[in-house]
């Protein structure tokens, strides 16, 4: 048992070691929590799933791992992690425990069995976080079709609101693997019982975990991808890319009259690019939008109302200010914009002597929060010039963009 102590309560991690042969110091480690919620306003939740049947494969695999010992040339690690429900509490620990006492760079694989008791119902075991390895997808895969299971491999954990057992040895660039047959079975209720789990499932999953663990752990070419998934990065990368999507309000602002014309729906969609400086960056987009307003008559004093809509390109572009250099952290920006409108119309007609300026540009700010991929912005806009070439003067002044968009 390895004891820590988080918030001022104790817990313990238990923890058998495997060794192997000629890279007896390098370690594979196959994780699973042991907790779940106990007892809740008198109602008892078992965690048959959750994960009694992620504790219960690692105890197979252990065995099965001994009995193979003599195949493995790096050295296993067995960890029934505790605290995983009240923040990864364990996985975390030991993350930092390994790190000091044989260094994370001699930990090459972190595999988490969280959720293994449903494989019948859901049909598909996730293999998720197969590009931190080289050639992770065709390693999971191959042992896959040794034991006939339908394997689901993705590329990263992309979840904002989900973590595992993985995330501490993640952060610490270790290459993991996190594993599950999905939350099909009673998630966190007092349903999750011992008589729904798939054990014909659940065995033979337990036969891949063990067969890939010895792959991993007796090939002495196995290793790192040098990639991390964004949520795990302790910094924001020098550039990012993503897709943005908004809907705001447009008015029409005419000076000389003192009008302002009712707002209508705007919305636009496009690309997000970045260059990070730590706190500080440049932020652009290249968007497609559409923009609609509608104001009175100005010929007669009582003249039907009609509507002009705008569609064009649009690329604002800011000095963005981050709180922190992390990857989830509030942002504030300021800078310009230039709109190519390449398509004005009206409801009813052009007033006399208007027509259309395609070229138009202003001020720009906005501002905003980003948890690891997910972005959240309020964007604002200030046109400078006019928006037709002649005719009465007049301005699209944007309100309020909410932004919505996600950051590879």
């Amino acid at each position: 048992m390895i004891p820590f102590e988080k918030n001022g309560t104790k817990f313990a991690n238990a923890v058998g070691v495997i060794e192997g042969n000629e890279l007896k110091d390098e370690y594979i480690v196959l994780g699973a929590h042991f907790d779940h919620l106990g007892v809740k306003k008198g109602e008892i939740y078992p965690g048959a799933d959750d994960n009694a049947s992620g504790s219960a494969s690692l105890i197979e695999v252990a065995r099965e791992l001994v009995s193979r010992r003599s195949e493995l040339q790096r050295s296993v690690i067995i960890a029934a992690f505790d605290g995983e429900e009240l923040g990864l509490y364990g996985s975390n620990a030991l993350a930092e425990f390994l790190d000091a006492v044989v260094g994370i760079d001699k930990i090459k694989l972190m595999m988490s069995v969280d959720m293994v008791g449903w494989y019948k119902q859901s049909g598909k075991l996730w293999m998720t976080g197969t590009a931190t390895i080289k050639d992770g997808r065709t390693l999971v895969k191959d042992a896959a079709k040794r034991h006939s299971v339908n394997v689901i491999a993705k590329d990263f954990e992309n979840s904002v609101f989900t973590a595992t057992d993985t995330e501490g040895f993640a952060k610490k660039k270790v290459p993991t693997l996190a594993v599950t047959t999905g939350v099909k079975s009673p998630y966190h209720k007092p349903g999750d019982k011992a008589e729904l789990i798939d054990y014909q499932g659940l065995d033979k999953i337990t036969e891949y975990l063990a067969d890939l663990t010895v792959t991993t752990a007796s090939n002495p070419s196995f290793a790192s991808s040098g990639r991390v998934a964004r949520k795990h990065l302790d910094k924001i990368p020098l550039f990012e890319g993503g897709v943005v999507g908004s809907l705001g309000s447009t008015n029409m602002h005419f000076p000389s009259a003192s009008l302002r014309s009712d707002s209508r729906m705007n919305y636009s969609a496009g690309l997000l690019g970045r260059l990070n400086f730590g706190s500080v960056g440049i932020q652009a987009n290249a968007l497609w939008e559409q923009a609609s307003t509608r104001f009175p008559g100005l010929d007669e004093a009582l003249g039907k109302p009609q509507t002009f809509t705008q569609r064009a390109i649009t690329v604002p572009a800011y000095l963005l200010f981050r709180f922190s250099d992390s990857t989830s952290s509030l942002f504030a920006g300021l800078g310009g914009y230039y709109s190519y409108a390449y398509s004005q119309s009206f409801s009813i007609e052009a007033p006399a002597g208007w027509t259309a300026n395609p070229h138009q540009g202003g001020l720009a700010a906005t501002f905003g929060m980003q948890v690891a991929g997910l972005l959240l912005e309020w964007d604002f806009r200030w046109q400078l010039n006019n928006a037709f070439s002649s005719g009465r003067e007049a301005k699209l002044n944007t309100g309020t963009f909410i932004t919505l968009g996600w950051v590879f």
